[in-house]
């Protein structure tokens, strides 16, 4: 980023960062934070064991480790939407909250405390707590305590009820000989709610060589999005994301010329961390956004493009089973479909990504519709998220991931080969590209014959699609075991975990899938680009065609469609309004068309696709 105006310094030492901060959220993967924040996620009540490798504000590995030791009983999602900007902690920090109730009435559950612990620290270091919690809409006093434990003990309470301004600060623990804290949280002396709740709902961890006197940081601000290389279509809504810490409100500009000049886009407050803003409607390739704030300010890297809205699609549908809907990370957004949706779009705007898959589903479940299930086979077709549905979006690519279902179900490999010809050809009759995934590790216990069918599947999954299979196998099996590794095990033996995700995210980034679509979308679209007389769009066309001429021409033309196999399906003669021709597809069947536009004794064709 480029900064500018900088109001702070950060000290340097010959081994490190003088003092850094670590921001930690507690809450569920609904309202993770974005950027450098470390997200605490829980996936069932009453979990203990979840670990986190804390990195600090700036990204760097702390070497700190966070590890659930004390059970809460669960999420709550009530906090506050608007933190005091004096604070550093963002919107999506404090909007949710772990909680525990001492009283068996509520969930049938007993947490007298909750908490965590911090490993791997430095024994001569200080490390110093700012603790903010809220459960907003309530009248009673929902007083939380925190306690941390090292070589010493220091203790604060808070008023969480309707908070939105004040923190629990505990300063200069330093660990103890196994360098690690203990952090516990349990309802307060003048908590008089009838359950006893309490609540952690977010923690700025400061780490310093000396004792300080006050958690309030410096301002700090990075623009994390758009930073350069991006393509936004004018008048859409694209989301500009920052980091920030001890800033009220974010200034956002805009400009089409590299920095010449600016124009305002928003104030808006900067503990959100974002911005939707529609794209101005300037067609440029010289553009940056800039964000300010407590006279600190940065500016995209580099520059990035906005185009016409031409109604350009660039789609692609997932189908598939848990992991392709998210199973196995802590936090959904570390799976690799959001990753890989997020990487699309703010990549290129015209990109889309619709994921159908669903947990427990195996290919059988994403049949044709109408296609008959064998006898013995329990499976149904699910017809909003199979081959047929997914089709009727009209996509111009499909990656299926059916992880090991199949396999764990006894469905041999034939059974599986068959349902993916099915699979196969119903896209390829749409002339849709088809990408699939090999399965992946799974803890099948002695059943062998799972195992087999599963190692068998990888080597067919290769012959029968070739380029277009993704691996999601190699890399990930304990060694002459159908396990997967403990890195990579969300601890189920059945999914896998974000590290995992990322490695998949970075296979499928890998395939270029994206560039076939965008190419094959483009080969039909020629009208756009190649031809300097007409533009149509969009195209595939899905009720009505927008033929654009660049060029002032007589106020009528003729427009003959003929099949691939040359036969005239439609023709006719249109009137020209405003240098363009709305077309309808009327009753013609979905598939690919040649339309000639004749103007006087000019013509050009034009391949078009019909949904």
């Amino acid at each position: 980023m480029k900064k500018t105006l900088l109001a702070f310094a950060i000290l340097i030492t010959s081994i490190g960062y003088a003092q850094q901060n670590v921001f930690i959220d507690f809450g569920g993967s609904g309202n993770a934070s974005e950027g450098n924040w470390n997200n605490v996620i829980p996936s069932v009540q009453n979990e203990t064991g979840l670990a986190t490798n804390l990195v600090n504000f700036e990204g760097n590995d702390t070497g700190v480790v966070l590890t659930i030791t004390d059970s809460f009983d669960f999420v709550n999602s009530n906090g506050t939407s608007s933190p005091n900007p004096a604070l550093p902690f963002v919107a999506s920090a404090t909007q949710d909250s772990f909680f525990g109730a001492t009283d068996d009435g509520f969930n049938g559950n007993i947490n007298a405390t909750g908490g965590f612990t911090l490993t791997g620290l430095d024994v001569t270091k200080y490390y110093s707590f700012s603790v903010f919690s809220s459960r907003s809409g309530v009248n009673d006093n929902r007083e939380t305590l925190f306690t941390v434990t090292g070589s010493t003990t220091d203790s604060e309470a808070l008023a969480v009820s309707n908070n939105t301004s004040n923190t629990a600060d505990l300063l200069n623990i330093q660990p103890n000989g196994s360098g690690s804290i203990s952090f516990q949280a349990e309802p307060g002396p003048n908590n008089n709610n009838g359950f006893g709740f309490y609540y952690l709902g977010a923690v700025q961890l400061i780490i310093s060589d000396d004792p300080i006197s006050t958690t309030a940081p410096d301002p700090e601000l990075t623009l994390n999005y758009p930073n350069g290389g991006h393509i936004w279509e004018v008048n859409k809504t694209v989301r500009v994301k920052w980091q920030s810490i001890a800033i009220d409100d974010m200034l956002i500009e805009f400009s089409s010329n590299n920095g010449s000049t600016w124009s305002t886009i928003a104030t808006a407050p900067a503990s959100v961390q974002y911005y939707d803003m529609t794209v101005p409607d300037v067609v440029s390739t010289n553009c940056l956004v800039r964000i300010s704030g407590e006279g600190l300010s940065d500016t995209s890297e580099a520059t990035f493009e906005t185009i016409l809205n031409e109604g350009v699609v660039y789609r692609i549908v997932v189908l598939g089973s848990s992991t392709a809907a998210g199973t196995g990370p802590s936090d959904q957004n570390d799976a690799w479909v959001p990753k890989y949706n997020k990487y699309l779009t703010e990549m290129d705007t015209r990109y889309e990504l619709i994921n159908l898959a669903l947990g427990g589903f195996a290919t059988y479940n994403i049949l044709p519709t109408g296609t008959t299930i064998p006898a013995g086979v329990n499976r149904t077709i699910d017809t909003q998220r199979n081959i047929t549905k997914a089709l009727e979006l009209d996509p111009t690519g499909i990656i299926i991931n059916m992880p090991s279902n199949d396999a764990n179900s006894g469905y041999p490999v034939v059974d599986q080969l068959n349902n993916y010809s099915l699979i196969s050809a119903a896209a390829a009759a749409d002339d849709v590209l088809l990408w699939v995934t090999t399965p992946q590790p799974r803890d099948f216990g002695s059943n062998t014959t799972k195992v087999n069918i599963q190692l068998d599947m990888i080597t067919e999954t290769y012959n029968v699609f070739g380029e277009k299979a993704i691996d999601f196998w190699t890399g990930f099996p304990v060694a002459d075991n159908n396990d997967i590794l403990p890195q990579y095990d969300s601890g189920d033996g059945i999914h896998m975990n974000a590290a995992a995700h990322q490695i998949l995210y970075e296979r499928v980034i890998g395939e270029a899938i994206e560039t076939s679509v965008k190419d094959a979308v483009d080969a039909l679209s020629v009208g756009d680009y190649a031809y300097q007389d007409i533009s149509l769009y969009p195209n595939p066309v899905k009720t009505v065609l927008t033929i654009k001429f660049i060029q002032n021409v007589s106020q009528s033309v003729s427009i003959n469609v003929t099949d691939m196999m040359g036969k005239v399906v439609s023709k006719g003669t249109y009137q020209i309004q405003n240098n363009e021709i709305i077309w309808s597809r009327d009753t013609l069947e979905t598939g690919v068309y040649l339309m000639t536009v004749t103007n006087q004794n000019q013509s050009s064709t034009h391949r078009i696709l019909i949904h």
